[in-house]
């Protein structure tokens, strides 16, 4: 467990004091246990994975008597000891769900597969098939007790290990497969969990999953304005380290604008008010403004009339009846357009927000777009010249309402 998880667990308040949800009262802290259970499921994919295309049947070499020149790297390190620090992975996780859920049953355990690892010091070849079948039965050992101790830990683990899979490096065929319909329930998990995902997450991870499934659709049918297969694949590993990274919190998308991409959102933002202030302004304006306003001009009218005096003295009966009756008129609309405007503006501002961060988030995409458009004179000439404009002026652009 955690030191964060662990500190005040002692002295926790009583169930009935704690934050609850929906359905599952006796949960901690929600977004931690999301978040842990969704690094599990990326963790039990790559384990599965590395058990696959690992030697783990090799034979083991001997331990070195002479230290190395450095520290040994993780992609240094030997197969059944990434192995076991995948296992080692699992156990924590799944300490740190059990704790935050307050589960006081049996959680799943890694000793059967832990038995199957071949010994270090085994100089004889293992074969990896019985690792692997005992590995399919943790993750569905796993994915019953997430699932059943809470229905949004159960999706979020499922969550991690269908984007795991989806960014799998591979080839062409590959990668076709992987996003073979794939993508749309890993949307559908991202809905649901976007209000226990940190802030703008799901969004963002939504909006650029939808723009590589477009890349790869468009690249099957032979598209020359997209990366071929080939292309995309190198760069979907990359994507998807950034996916996790936003998901489970190691990376806040706003992080990742410029004074550009404010500026644009800025500009965004006042011409859609000024669209739905024009908007509103015509929808009010007949049936409530020019019946308000005729009966403010007739009492005017009859109170200047009626009034005695010089016409200068009339005159300024009316003046001053008219700027009272159209302040009077301008307290009444103001306040409640004011907190419309408020309450628009908030959308507004995420979906905005959620647009440039995604852009921002797409970076290998972007990048294999730039090298196959560098490919074409017409489209590098184009990036040139917008390389060559000021990132503090905001580029014109035709936004529309959503």
């Amino acid at each position: 467990m955690s030191p964060l998880h662990r500190v005040g667990a002692e002295s926790a308040p009583p169930n009935d004091e704690i934050s609850r949800d929906d359905a599952y009262p006796l949960i901690r802290d929600e977004r931690a246990c999301i978040v842990t259970a969704l690094r599990l499921g990326w963790w039990m994919a790559d384990a599965y994975h590395h058990g696959q295309h690992a030697e783990l049947g090799a034979p083991v070499e001997a331990r070195p008597t002479v230290p190395p020149a450095k520290l040994s790297n993780l992609t240094e390190m030997s197969a059944h000891r990434r192995m076991r620090m995948y296992l080692d992975g699992v156990d924590v996780a799944l300490a740190q769900i059990a704790e935050l859920t307050r589960h006081n049953g049996p959680v799943p355990d890694t000793a059967a597969a832990r038995a199957l690892l071949p010994d270090l010091d085994r100089p004889d070849p293992a074969d990896p098939v019985p690792l692997l079948l005992a590995l399919d039965d943790l993750n569905v050992d796993v994915l019953r007790w997430t699932m059943a101790t809470n229905h949004r830990v159960g999706l979020a683990y499922r969550l991690g290990r269908s984007v795991a899979d989806t960014v799998r490096a591979g080839d062409a065929t590959q990668l076709l497969r992987q996003f073979g319909g794939r993508q749309i329930q890993i949307r559908r998990w991202l809905d649901e969990l976007a209000t226990v995902l940190p802030p703008y997450s799901a969004a963002v991870v939504r909006r650029s999953l939808t723009a590589w499934s477009s890349a790869v659709d468009r690249a099957s049918l032979g598209d020359p304005a997209v990366p071929a297969p080939a292309e995309l694949s190198r760069a979907l590993r990359g994507q998807g380290d950034l996916w996790r990274d936003v998901l489970t919190g190691g990376l806040h998308p706003r992080d990742l604008l410029d004074e550009e991409d404010y500026g644009v959102i800025a500009r965004n933002l006042m011409i859609r008010d000024r669209r739905l202030v024009a908007q509103a302004a015509r929808g009010i304006f007949w049936p409530v403004l020019v019946p308000v306003l005729l009966v403010l001009f007739a009492v005017v009218g009859v109170s200047a009339a009626a009034a005695a005096g010089s016409p200068t003295t009339r005159a300024t009966v009316a003046l001053v009846g008219l700027g009272a009756g159209l302040a009077a008129i301008w307290r009444s609309v103001s306040g409640p357009a004011l907190a419309v405007a408020g309450e628009v503006n908030r959308p507004l501002l995420d979906s905005e927000l959620t647009v440039r961060m995604a852009l921002r988030l797409n970076r290998p995409l972007t990048t294999a777009h730039i090298s196959t458009d560098a490919t074409t004179p017409t489209r590098r000439q184009r990036r040139s010249d917008e390389a060559s404009r000021s990132k503090s002026v905001a580029r014109l652009s035709r936004p529309g309402l959503p």
